[in-house]
């Protein structure tokens, strides 16, 4: 590697200006050698000219003015001989090596091999020219050009390790002594080279941030080495699970973090959530099981620099630590936003984990504008269809907080298919068939199991051709099908910037029509009670 073409400017003209000097001390010695003649003192005269032009020109002329300065000084010296002839001093040729060693120094392999083949031919001409026995001619330039190659492979091997030295120096600096992984200033290096790479090619890319949940006490409990062990075993199950493009860093003390070119949201979230059950199933029968949460944020959707992105991958594990820890969260700045403030409220201590859940509902609805109250909507309607369906007080406020949480996974889905105003694509529609799924899992983390299975089910049908899984009937839970029924009704009378609200009286037929297909029949027939029932109230109170 060569230096920058300035660094080199300024280091060829100290050259020529301290060789200048050198000859003219030597000019000046008493007896000095017949040939101080104005040959030299020209020769003195342009060495001094040539290095004050590159000193005054380095950081103005362009990196090709090196191989010309050094191609003038070979011209120089090889002039210089055949002017003075036979009066050239024998030490002469100790000016070509000079020029060789400065070009090996100076200049990348290639230029510095064509600089020694032109002292070569320059000193070949001379000796040609020159009066001088052929055996010797040959001798002397072979010497002469022998020592200047091995002079400019001496210097291109030091070179070669000097650089290897530097690059493995520069390679520790950038990796963590723990786990031999990138430390921080390197992930950040190479994400910032990948965001100009996806930049340029309008590509996705992806950071998942893994930290380990209350690392602290492994450490009390056990002591720095085991810490230090859980810490490599864990950067070594991240580098074993990523694919071979991706990235993997401890940027923390207990924290990595992971770099997914070509790479959305969800194609992280999927990755992120196998590297959580990965860790939480190794360490599980450990005397202290270590568990993860992990944040995702993606390019360009959550920023477009270093800093946005992995500030909005460690808001989405701040998300995942209010969530009850021990699992994965795709970044959303309302969701951040809304657990900052619910973890300040002092209600909040009991009934953290639910606390957390409901606002995750709440950020959903404020998420797609076209649903705006549509969990809140739900859960009512889930409640007083179980309460018509005569289910205990405790049930049906299961049930009720159910139909407020039965959307929940569809934080996990793209705001391009929530808010898209048309018709969704059989790819969009498998995506937006995950939200079930996706749903119980975050329900399950936050020890709502009863509610987890309801939700995961309440895209089924009675007669198996719902999803996930194609449950049918019986094998569907009751308060599942009461979701099913709630939601439905909702989404058919709800305005919509994409469609108008379906009449109450149609909704109800629709409702009628799918009863044994879609929808079970008692649910069906116990929400139109309660609906009859409301409307005659209403209006009873709009005659009086």
């Amino acid at each position: 590697m060569a230096p920058p073409a300035s660094s080199s400017l300024r280091g060829l003209a100290l050259i020529y200006l301290g060789a200048a000097t050198l000859a003219l001390a030597g000019s000046l010695l008493p007896h000095a050698h017949s040939a101080h003649g104005p040959v030299r003192w020209a020769m003195i005269g342009a060495a001094y000219v040539l290095g004050t032009v590159l000193w005054l020109g380095r950081s103005r002329l362009p990196g090709v003015a090196v191989d010309a300065a050094l191609a003038a000084g070979v011209g120089l010296v090889t002039v210089g001989l055949a002017l003075n002839g036979p009066k050239s001093p024998q030490y002469s040729q100790i000016w070509f090596v000079w020029g060789a060693l400065s070009a090996a120094f100076l200049l990348p392999p290639r230029r510095a091999g064509l600089q020694l083949g032109f002292i070569g031919a320059a000193y070949g001409g001379y000796l040609v020219s020159a009066d001088v026995a052929l055996k010797v001619a040959i001798h002397t330039w072979l010497m002469t050009v022998g020592t200047a190659s091995l002079a400019t492979v001496l210097v291109g091997l030091l070179k070669q390790r000097v650089q290897r030295l530097i690059d493995h120096v520069a390679e520790t600096a950038k990796r963590d002594p723990r786990t031999g992984l990138l430390n921080g200033s390197g992930f950040e290096e190479v994400l910032d080279r990948e965001l100009e790479r996806a930049q340029r090619a309008d590509a996705s890319l992806s950071v998942i941030i893994v930290d380990l949940d209350r690392f602290k006490d492994v450490n009390d409990e056990f002591g720095h080495r085991v810490a230090d062990e859980r810490l490599a075993t864990v950067g070594a199950m991240l580098e074993r699970t990523k694919r071979r493009i991706d990235v993997v860093a401890r940027v923390g003390g207990q924290e990595f973090a992971l770099l997914l070119p070509e790479t959305d949201e969800h194609g992280a979230y999927v990755l992120a959530d196998r590297l959580r059950r990965a860790v939480r199933d190794y360490f599980a029968d450990d005397a202290l099981a270590t568990t993860a949460s992990l944040g995702v944020a993606s390019f360009p959707k959550h920023g477009s620099t270093f800093e946005e992105l992995f500030g909005a991958a460690s808001q989405a594990v701040y998300a995942a630590k209010e969530l009850g820890r021990d699992r994965s969260v795709i970044y959303n700045p309302e969701i951040t936003a809304n657990l900052r403030s619910a973890a300040m409220r002092e209600d909040m201590q009991s009934e953290e984990h639910l606390a957390a859940v409901l606002v995750l509902a709440e950020t959903l609805d404020m998420r797609d504008t076209g649903t705006a109250r549509h969990s809140e909507t739900v859960g009512r309607y889930a409640k007083l269809i179980a309460a018509e369906m005569e289910m205990s007080p405790r049930e049906t406020e299961r049930v009720h907080l159910a139909g407020m949480l039965h959307d929940i996974g569809k934080i996990g889905i793209s705001d391009t298919i929530l808010q898209k105003p048309g018709k969704l694509t059989d790819a969009e529609w498998d995506e937006m068939r995950k939200h079930p799924e996706l749903g119980a899992r975050i329900l399950d983390g936050a020890r709502l199991e009863d509610i987890s299975a309801w939700v995961r089910a309440h895209h089924e049908r009675p007669d198996g051709r719902g999803y996930p899984e194609g449950l049918a009937d019986e094998r569907i839970p009751i308060q599942a099908k009461i979701l099913a029924v709630a939601d439905s009704y909702e989404a058919m009378t709800a305005e919509r910037v994409y469609k108008p609200g379906m009449p109450p009286e149609a909704a109800r037929e629709e409702l009628l029509r799918c009863a044994g297909s879609q929808f079970e029949p008692a649910v069906v027939l116990a929400f139109i009670s309660v609906l009859t029932r409301a409307q005659s109230a209403d209006a009873t109170a709009s005659a009086a």
